[in-house]
């Protein structure tokens, strides 16, 4: 008796373990333990074995999630253009702010993507991203932070939280009407709580996202174990000040004299009262306007501490590019977009900084809606797909000595004229998910990066050898490590 309940259970394990396999139409990966697979990949050194190992596409399991990673650059662009592979996975309901969970730009799909990204690009292009009136905005907070670095008397201090205020001023003037004093006690509570989980970051606080199971644990030992409590420190911060500014705007609303785009959104909402098919929610604009804060403030933030970081480790190139700048732009005045094709070095330094410091180190997930095939494999639908921006910004096919920072490959022979890359930078994704926010961003960067140029000296405090500073991983995100840097400002 006792021998067929073990031979039975022998066997039902097998079964088992034999349908949890890998299906043999999906791309080689490593071997993965049954019914766990393996651990998340979030660095780029885990994902470079991977494609050292198995090539361009590789098949990997976490849980229950099986992933497609894309290496190539190619490869990485057919796919992303793929309507087949244009979904978000369930999980990125997770972090959504809307009470429906279907909401917003970042992790909706289907009819809610489509609606609310159409409805974002129209009226950011109307309020001016893209547009030259736009600098005008976004070098006035450039001098904000002139300012505010100057009163650092030139003594060496950390990554300033200014880097971040004057992006999301940017943005939040678009989306709000509203711009915060750079060292603003109304926004610190949300920089302090993400900067703790960004500080914190382990792949064990992505478990439940893979193994919903652990949500069972008691919440003290998720708090202890998973860091769950920073998290949802977090979310509800931004719940409270995005409920916050749309309350005030439903109550101060004018349909004469919309002022941004939260008014927009309000205007559409009560056109569309009493039409059940209708897709304008508060719930919607709250993910909206949650998507646009993170998105307008905390990427280009990290991205301002590359600026500073590589000015600091390369001050050949920051002299090359004062001089260059001098030369073109008088002292007493901003650069503006219309001095681009003046500054070619400084535009190929912004744009080798977005492809050197790889920031987002995997580009956001998208899902298979269904059984796709694609480059002689079957994904099959539900699948993660992923590609790995690090290894496209770092892919020899591409970019001659590619762990060199160079942006003189991004200049004609005599070094007068900038050339964009045609292959190989993948900064801002691509296919139907590219960043809504490309071209503000780039006008950010470009002229951000100006003013600090024009205006300061950057370099390490006295003996201290930067080229050792840590390159961290904050929770996906690629950034030099939060040590001290001197702004001297110019005479």
């Amino acid at each position: 008796m006792w021998v067929e309940i073990v031979l039975l259970f022998v066997l039902v394990l097998v079964y088992a373990v034999l349908r949890d396999r890998r299906p043999r139409t999906l791309p080689p990966g490593p071997v993965e333990i049954p019914f766990f697979g393996r651990l998340p990949i979030l660095d780029e050194e885990s994902a470079e074995r991977l494609r050292k190992k198995y090539g361009d596409i590789v098949s990997y399991r976490t849980g229950p999630i099986r992933t497609v990673f894309l290496f190539d650059y190619d490869t990485a662009k057919e796919a992303m253009a793929k309507v087949e592979f244009s979904n978000r996975p369930d999980f990125f309901s997770s972090f959504s702010v809307d009470d429906q969970k279907i909401g917003g730009v970042l992790s909706s799909n289907g009819v809610h993507w489509q609606h609310d990204r159409r409805f974002v690009l129209r009226n950011l292009r109307n309020l001016g991203m893209g547009k030259s009136y736009l600098e005008e905005a976004i070098n006035t907070e450039a001098m904000a932070l002139v300012e505010d670095l100057k009163k650092s008397g030139g003594e060496a201090i950390n990554f300033p939280d200014s880097f971040r205020t004057v992006a999301l001023n940017i943005i939040w003037q678009m989306v709000a009407s509203t711009r915060y004093d750079l060292r603003s006690s109304e926004v610190e509570t949300i920089y302090r709580l993400t900067k703790g989980f960004q500080d914190d970051f382990s792949a064990i606080a992505f478990l439940p996202f893979f193994f919903p199971a652990l949500n069972r644990l008691p919440v003290p030992i998720r708090n202890l174990i998973l860091g769950e409590d920073k998290f949802g420190q977090l979310l509800e911060e931004m719940k409270k000040v995005i409920n916050d500014v749309v309350d005030k705007h439903l109550e101060d609303y004018d349909p004469d004299n919309p002022r941004d785009l939260i008014d927009e959104y309000i205007k559409d909402m009560k056109d569309s009262e009493g039409d059940n098919n209708s897709l304008f929610r508060k719930g919607a604009l709250n993910q909206i306007v949650n998507d646009l804060f993170f998105a307008g403030s905390d990427t280009v933030n990290q991205m301002l501490k590359w600026m500073a970081f590589l000015l600091a480790r390369y001050p050949e190139y920051a002299t090359r590019m004062q001089q260059q700048i001098d030369a073109v732009v008088p002292r007493d005045r901003m650069v503006s977009l219309d001095d681009k094709p003046n500054l070619p070095l400084v535009e190929a330094f912004t744009v080798e900084a977005l492809r050197y410091s790889s920031m987002v180190i995997l580009n956001v997930e998208r899902t298979a809606t269904r059984d796709t095939n694609f480059k002689g494999y079957l994904i099959p639908k539900g699948t993660t797909v992923q590609v790995c921006n690090y290894s496209v910004h770092y892919d020899p096919r591409y970019w001659d000595d590619p762990h060199k920072f160079y942006p003189e490959r991004f200049l004609d022979e005599s070094e007068t004229k900038y050339t964009a890359p045609k292959k190989g930078l993948f900064a801002f994704g691509s296919g139907r998910r590219q960043c809504v926010g490309e071209l503000l961003a780039r006008m950010e960067l470009f002229l951000f990066t100006a003013a600090l140029i024009q205006h300061f000296d950057v370099r390490p405090p006295h003996g201290v050898d930067i080229t050792k500073t840590a390159i961290v991983n904050l929770g996906g995100i690629r950034a030099p490590a939060d040590d001290k840097l001197i702004y001297q400002p110019r005479n």
